[in-house]
């Protein structure tokens, strides 16, 4: 039996007092944006690695930054987190560019 919009809703609700994740790939390499709403952290990985990270003890805007390289070449990966209460509007930028997030639980 599947799960109706209302239970689904509840459930990702329910999922993401603990904290989520959020990721994208970009030629190949992979970028998490991971909060952890138990250490109260923010964390920017590149390719598994973390990059940047912040606490977030009190409800406020974050933006992590980090540098992922391919082929010689440097990007600036910037990742921003965004409060708008009760949630937050998470983004990570590649040089600028907004890139579309995946939400894993």
């Amino acid at each position: 039996m599947g799960l109706n919009h209302p239970e689904k809703a509840f459930l990702e609700e329910l999922m993401s007092l603990t904290g989520d994740r959020y990721i994208v790939t970009y030629e190949g390499h992979t970028i998490e944006l991971v909060r952890n709403n138990w250490n109260k952290t923010l964390k920017l990985l590149i390719d598994g690695q973390e990059v940047a990270s912040a606490k977030r003890i009190l409800p406020h805007d974050i933006s992590l930054t980090g540098v992922l390289e391919h082929n010689g070449e440097k990007h600036t990966v910037v990742a921003k987190s965004i409060i708008h209460f009760p949630s937050t509007e998470d983004t990570i930028f590649i040089d600028g560019q907004a890139l579309p997030l995946t939400k894993i639980n």
